[in-house]
């Protein structure tokens, strides 16, 4: 009989104590594993997420942190405006490559609404099915100087828009004033003129109109003004001076998003590994439990363990089927924890895409991830070495005499 079979037979004999220990060990590296990637994976996104926003620019009444989840996460409000002219001189500015308005406050069905010009895809190389929707700068001027002007209504829909609320090329819809759809519905009415390909970032959760049809509605006229502007610079240190010099005016402020969100995060950097110090304690005991129980198993085992070595087995035999029952039990925990934990993952990081637009595979795996699962073998190699030892010192006459 090989030796994987008397491990497997002894683990059988045992089976709800194996099974628990097995349990205790798995749930513990699903806790590690599931918060390893989250970690990872969200401030990976988060950080990244600058998506080529060099700076956005808004109200000073704004916190930098509040200003980039609202313009680059569509998270949060935006409880004011910049003036028109800000921006003018934003994009008139010669460091600046391109200045990309923003403005914010209505939403259909959960995806919010954000109005901008064509510039926008162009800036961050997006591509729609479909054709992006006709921006009238003329007749911008005139909305936001209060007169009642007529022109195209049309919007393109972010991917995870598009699924959510069913919109499609073709269709019309009425927004709602506020981000909650808790105001009142617009009277006009939007054609969908393309879909956003998917980009892997908030903006895919988004419908994005022309700006000039945003202040064809009255409310929006009556605080004529932009919630943000995005802004890339032609490169070198032109963000940092450009940047100092906004938040040196007293009505506009400018944030790095990469820089802010980079921040945040070191802020909390404490509560994952506080996750990760609680699921190592639970791992480490499950360890000590299977010490426990192999150990105290041995006096059972006496006479077996004097058979086998009566019948021809090695000291290093009996030794080795103790060490892989130990491993055995690690193994067949890290498994199943690898495997739960990136369940977790995947339903921790739908519920994170669906509120932030960042994207959480459940199938990628942490470089970190690897040496957990060696950590745990290790553990169950450490927790099988002492009965290991009881076994390989056991006498054979003292198995099989009877008072054993």
């Amino acid at each position: 009989m090989s030796l994987w079979k008397i491990v497997l037979k002894n683990v059988l004999q045992r089976r709800l104590s194996s099974a628990l220990t097995a349990a205790s060990i798995g749930l513990g590296v699903a806790i590690v594993i599931a918060v390893l990637a989250l970690r990872a994976q969200t401030q990976e996104g988060f950080r990244q997420s600058a998506f080529g926003y060099e700076l956005v620019v808004g109200p000073r009444q704004l916190g930098s942190l509040q200003l980039v989840l609202n313009t680059v996460y569509h998270m949060e409000t935006s409880p004011g405006n910049i003036p028109w002219s800000r921006y003018q001189e934003l994009a008139a500015h010669k460091a600046v490559s391109a200045a990309l308005p923003v403005s914010v406050g209505d939403s259909y069905r959960g995806a919010r609404i954000v109005g901008t010009t064509p510039a926008f895809f162009d800036a961050f190389d997006y591509r729609i099915d479909g054709t992006p929707f006709r921006y009238d700068p003329g007749r911008l001027e005139q909305a936001m100087a209060g007169k009642e002007v007529d022109g195209a209504f049309e919007a393109v829909v972010g991917s995870a828009a598009a699924a959510r609320t069913g919109l499609k090329r073709g269709d019309t819809f009425q927004p709602s004033h506020g981000v909650d759809a808790s105001g009142d519905t617009h009277t006009e009415k939007w054609t969908v003129v393309g879909v956003l390909r998917p980009t892997g970032t908030p903006n895919d959760r988004v419908i994005f109109i022309n700006l000039d049809s945003f202040y064809e509605i009255r409310d929006h006229r009556q605080a004529a003004g932009i919630s943000a502007v995005i802004v890339k610079t032609k490169g070198g240190s032109s963000a940092e001076r450009l940047q100092y010099d906004l938040n040196q005016m007293p009505d506009v402020m400018a944030a790095s998003p990469a820089v802010v969100m980079a921040e945040f995060f070191s802020k909390f950097d404490w509560i994952p590994l506080m996750f990760l110090a609680i699921a190592c304690l639970v791992v480490l005991m499950a360890a000590v439990s299977i010490f426990v129980a192999i150990y105290n198993s041995m006096s059972e085992r006496r006479r077996p363990i004097a058979i086998m070595r009566a019948l021809g087995a090695r000291r290093s035999s009996v030794m080795a089927i103790v060490l892989m029952e130990a491993l055995a039990l690690c193994a067949a925990g890290a498994a199943g924890g690898f495997v739960l934990g990136h369940l977790l993952t995947g339903i921790a990081g739908a519920a994170l895409a669906a509120r932030s637009g960042i994207p959480v595979s459940a199938f990628a795996v942490q470089p970190e991830e690897v040496a957990v699962l060696g950590g745990v073998l290790v553990l169950g190699a450490l927790a099988g070495i002492l009965p290991a030892l009881t076994a390989y010192r056991s006498d054979i006459s003292d198995g099989l005499s009877p008072a054993s």
